[in-house]
């Protein structure tokens, strides 16, 4: 069968998965088993290889272009989905579950949902299949419909690799006590042989008919969950929930939008997003490249620099032909990330980064949450632990608190919980690392929380102008909102801000390749005792000459949803390793500087991300010079301490 509306093959209902199988097939036990050192397996997705380019070989590479799995990874994808069901059981107390279903656009999609929702149909589950869809848009349309989601993909990944994200029905994926235990209980069945030849029998008896009603249906489904969820993104950009405050509120920034008749680039580089008609409602003429799903994956699957080369060329040209382009939208393979390349005003384009563009839609929010004054509420960020320490120079600035956490979007959400408990406004909260933001309504990864960053700034003024005030800078406005210089608005709120130099955690900058050698615990540990001896020294006479003051530095290890101070301080050795550093002036004043970061990748086998963040509390272009040089002897020395030894990625 294909769908009607990418021309993809969705799958064929009459095809039993384990045709061949024989219960005296021994070898396939052993790759299933196998197979459970492939990848990863955490609370942000379950991750690896399930094509059939090399069989059941542990390989960390395949070209991406393989629809096939292995009948190995088929079992794997079968008993997730048979413990799926008894989790749910467990969890909701309706006897007729329903469990939404949904892929993003890489080639195996297909095979690893026909085997997922075969599992569902024989557990008699009701399943609304909406085939590639965004994954931000599955959270908000699960809310409304299911019990729970299945999600395929494997985020940022590269090609060839594929994985699972599992939720329930508050569209938030499985919180990290339900994931662990569950990543034990499924991998335990995976190693059982019974498991496996009651597994197959599941799969292969799967009533046809029904599976082949849920793929007539797809149409229907993806129709209903794109209405929610533009819904649901019209409050997101206006703030307002009254359906009749959204439509009005919606009008006028559209009319502001339309009079300064202002160009939107969006490369979803073949993935699972199609905002083209959204961005056009509100009043954005639409420049977009790289629309079909999957056929049109042309550039790297994360939307690192690399990846934002055409959308810059096209925003060059798209200026050179006279159009009124603000910016270039770059999105992952499963719409949640998302990448800006900006207008320079003068005919240019450049990429801030994921880091600054965390930037503005915090500041976008904060504003916004300023002006329309909260009472006596404290305003509040939750970010982890390698955002940008600019982060902590504009709380100084605007007055507002920020809480740190371990990476992944749990954690985050959970310091969210806890700020706003203890009496605390929390407009908006991400990881500025990866450039992801969310709120405490859905705590999941939505890139149009910037649609809503440029359509405020574009079309609120007074924004930009209270920024400028708390920075005092309200001299250097010069009419930066009006139609002939409207193209370098985010370029000159940029220049405005204090200056920052942060790692890109998703480039060869931000990443370091290694194996397994010293356990990662104990590395942290001698690292406490080398930084000290070793290192700090020559950091401190560069921050002594560099901030004209006194240096200080902190250890901090994240763990959750705590951020642990001191040398030593750790409970179990996982997390965020991080030295913040401080200048003590001759005003006796403790100022943030930045800090240096590592941490072993929860989703990537071998990768560690590094990285090192400075920031300057004056906005002067000496200033400037001085984070660009600090940023860059102090990561020298980073990499040269972290190379002298292997960290255990496991």
């Amino acid at each position: 069968m294909l769908d009607p509306e990418t021309g993809l093959e969705i799958g064929d209902p009459n095809k039993l998965p384990f045709a061949e199988y024989t219960h005296e097939n021994e070898r396939l036990q052993e790759n299933v088993e196998k197979r459970l050192r492939f990848g990863t397996a955490s609370a942000s997705g379950i991750r690896q290889i399930f094509d059939n380019t090399y069989g059941d070989e542990e390989t960390d590479y395949v070209d991406g272009t393989g629809t096939e799995i292995t009948d190995a990874a088929k079992v794997h994808v079968a008993t997730i989905a048979d413990r799926f069901v008894e989790l749910l059981k467990k969890q909701i107390e309706d006897s007729q579950l329903t469990v939404l279903v949904a892929i993003d656009s890489r080639h195996t999609g297909p095979a690893i949902a026909d085997i997922m929702i075969r599992i569902l149909v024989f557990h008699g589950v009701n399943v609304r299949y909406t085939f590639i869809t965004p994954i931000t848009e599955v959270a908000v349309y699960s809310r409304e419909v299911s019990d729970g989601f299945v999600y395929i993909s494997s985020s940022h990944n590269p090609r060839g690799y594929n994985g699972l994200k599992l939720g329930l029905n508050d569209g938030r994926l499985l919180p990290r006590r339900l994931a662990t235990s569950f990543i034990e209980d499924y991998q335990a069945r995976l190693r059982d042989p019974e498991n496996t030849v009651h597994i197959i029998h599941k799969a292969n008896a799967a009533d046809p008919v029904a599976v082949r009603k849920i793929y007539d249906n797809i149409s229907n489904y993806r129709k209903e969950s794109r209405h929610v969820y533009a819904t649901f993104s019209d409050q997101i950009v206006t703030g307002l929930k009254d359906p009749e405050q959204v439509a009005e509120r919606k009008q006028l920034l559209k009319k502001e939008i339309q009079r300064r008749d202002i160009w939107l680039g969006i490369d979803p580089n073949g993935g699972a997003r199609q905002d083209k008609e959204y961005m056009e409602s509100w009043g954005f003429h639409v420049l977009a490249i790289n629309q079909r799903p999957r056929l049109d994956m042309v550039h790297e699957l994360a939307p690192v620099p690399s990846a934002c080369e055409q959308a810059r060329e096209a925003l060059i040209k798209a200026q050179q032909e006279g159009k009124n382009i603000i910016a270039f939208l770059v999105f992952d393979t499963d719409g949640d990330r998302k990448n800006l390349v900006i207008s320079d005003g003068e005919g240019g384009a450049l990429i801030p980064g994921v880091q600054m563009i965390f930037v503005l839609d915090v500041l976008c929010s904060l504003l916004d949450a300023r002006i329309q004054n909260t009472g006596s509420r404290k305003l509040g960020v939750v970010v982890n632990g390698p955002t940008c320490s600019i982060m902590e120079q504009l709380a100084c600035c605007m007055d507002f608190a920020v809480k740190r956490v371990e990476v992944g979007e749990a954690n985050v959400g959970t310091g969210g919980e806890i700020l706003h408990a203890q009496g605390v406004c929390v407009p908006i909260m991400g990881e500025g690392s990866n450039g992801s933001v969310f709120t405490l309504e859905l705590m999941v990864r939505e890139p149009l929380h910037t649609v809503r960053t440029l359509v405020n700034f574009i079309t609120r003024p007074e924004l930009t102008k209270t920024l400028l005030s708390v920075l005092n800078q309200a001299d250097k406005y010069d009419d930066w909102h009006s139609l002939e210089r409207v193209d370098g608005l985010l370029m000159n709120i940029i220049e405005s801000l204090p200056p920052s130099v942060t790692t890109d955690f998703f480039t060869d900058e931000g990443i370091r390749r290694g194996g397994s050698g010293v356990a990662r615990d104990s590395f942290k540990s001698d690292f406490d005792a080398y930084f000290e001896s070793q290192i700090w020294p020559e950091i401190a006479e560069e921050l002594r000459e560099s901030f004209h003051g006194e240096p200080m530095a902190e250890f901090v290890n994240y763990e959750g949803e705590n951020e642990l101070r001191g040398k030593g301080n750790r409970d179990s050795g996982t997390g965020g390793y991080k030295v913040e550093f401080y200048i003590k002036t001759q005003e006796n004043e403790k100022k943030h500087v930045g800090w240096l970061w590592f941490r072993p990748s929860g989703t990537e086998r071998g990768v560690v991300r590094r990285g090192v963040s400075i920031s300057h509390w004056e906005t002067t272009l000496e200033a400037a010079e001085v984070v660009k040089r600090v940023h860059k002897y102090i990561d020298d020395i980073l990499s040269n301490a972290l190379d002298a030894v292997e960290i255990d990625d496991r």
